[in-house]
């Protein structure tokens, strides 16, 4: 059917529509808005176990990539098989974090809980014969006024409080097993949609740019596609290389701790490496507790350790991250502190986590859209060009190296 305008109409009309279009539609979501946001949970607690699946296919992006390359020369040097390759690298990914988890759980989890028990009847003990010093200081610090063996009563209550807590976990039996039910049942959902993922990745891709080229205008979706493609390779390295970066420091924290002798060397390192992944605050944050437990049982250990979490801060900000991470941030101390501040207080630990490659690539985007103006407008565009500006410039833009708008 046509439209009974000219073309001249049809584009002075078209943007109009479509601007009402837009505002009709978000009025009708702010006038719904609790319906619309009651679905929206619903369809993201139903898609969770496919970004269970997403979210590990993600993590496993680099042992994947490793295998392919090991596979490349031994079985498809003659003839490239992409999706029979992909295939083979995505189960060796997944029974690589099978086998991880099943090490971690088969031998550091036992010692873990045997390590948790003994410290809670050491902190009892320890309570019990220090009562009366440690409601004097508490008392003296306006922290608690407990008298006598008071304090010791408050600590043995919170232990048979949590004891209660799992008595009643265990006669909600029902409730339990249907929660690990629908835990087990997320989790094999998850590895089946990684496995398709990392199995599919090309065929995805491509399908994704096919409807980007068919929506949008090439020069824009080429450039969605070259943003993407860097916010890939920002997150995945920074994310990868930091679990192997505090997977390493944990390994170095927990045979340092042996070989000086020091107390809970397993779950000590364990806080010590889960602590790491967060950027910058991560050593110190681990720090705090794993200092206050050895307090308890040995002071001279805790002060041996200190020196050694300083130590390892150093070595991991010098030597390992450096090497792992590389530099492909690009962003200042100081920057990064900010992100993590802001990032933990909106968001958490993830936020913590994922402020760092957030911010990195925003920071990517904004000096590639500076640089980009200043290109266009004959500026350089190295950041010492700009210390003594506008002075210099001016001088460049006299010799005729410059932009005319300047020069005037």
């Amino acid at each position: 059917m046509k439209l009974p305008f000219s073309k001249d109409h049809q584009a002075k009309i078209g943007p109009k529509i479509w601007l009402i279009t837009y505002a009709l539609v978000l009025a009708f979501l702010l006038y719904h808005f609790g319906a619309v946001w009651g679905f929206v949970r619903t369809l993201a607690a139903l898609a969770s176990p496919f970004f269970v699946g997403f979210a590990i296919a993600f993590l496993l992006g680099p042992v994947q990539r490793a295998v392919e390359r090991v596979l490349q020369p031994l079985l498809f040097r003659r003839k490239e098989r992409l999706k029979l390759m992909h295939a083979l690298s995505a189960l060796c990914a997944l029974v690589f974090l099978v086998l991880l988890v099943y090490v971690f759980m088969k031998i550091m989890v036992p010692q873990l809980i045997t390590s948790i028990k003994s410290l809670v009847g050491y902190i009892s003990v320890f309570l019990k014969k220090n009562s009366d010093r440690l409601n004097q200081l508490l008392l003296k610090y306006d922290f608690l006024s407990l008298d006598g063996d008071e304090l010791v009563v408050a600590w043995e209550n919170i232990v048979s409080s949590q004891i209660k807590n799992i008595t009643m976990l265990l006669d909600n039996l029902f409730l339990i097993s249907s929660s690990i039910v629908n835990f087990v049942y997320k989790l094999l959902v998850g590895l089946i949609t990684a496995f398709y993922i990392m199995m599919d990745k090309d065929h995805i891709a491509a399908q994704i740019k096919k409807i980007g080229y068919s929506l949008m205008r090439r020069d824009h979706i080429e450039s969605l596609i070259c943003w993407t493609r860097r916010a890939n390779r920002i997150f995945s390295g920074f994310i990868s290389g930091k679990l192997v970066d505090s997977l390493i420091i944990g390994l170095i924290c927990y045979f340092g701790m042996l070989i000086f002798g020091m107390e809970y060397a397993l779950l000590i390192s364990c806080i010590i490496a889960v602590t790491n992944i967060i950027p910058f605050f991560g050593p110190f944050i681990g720090w705090a507790p794993s200092a206050l437990i050895l307090l308890l049982v040995n002071p001279m250990s805790a002060l041996w350790f200190t020196v050694f979490v300083l130590f390892l801060q150093q070595l991991d900000g010098n030597v390992i991250g450096p090497h792992i991470l590389g530099d492909y941030v690009g962003v200042s101390a100081l920057s990064i502190m900010i992100a993590i501040v802001i990032g933990g207080g909106l968001f958490g630990f993830v936020g913590m986590l994922v402020s760092v490659p957030v911010y990195a690539l925003g920071y990517a985007f904004f000096r590639a859209l500076i640089y980009d103006r200043l290109r266009k407008r004959k500026l350089p565009v190295e950041t010492g060009e700009y210390i003594h500006a506008p002075e210099n410039l001016a001088a460049e833009a006299a010799q005729g190296d410059g932009d005319p708008e300047v020069k005037a």
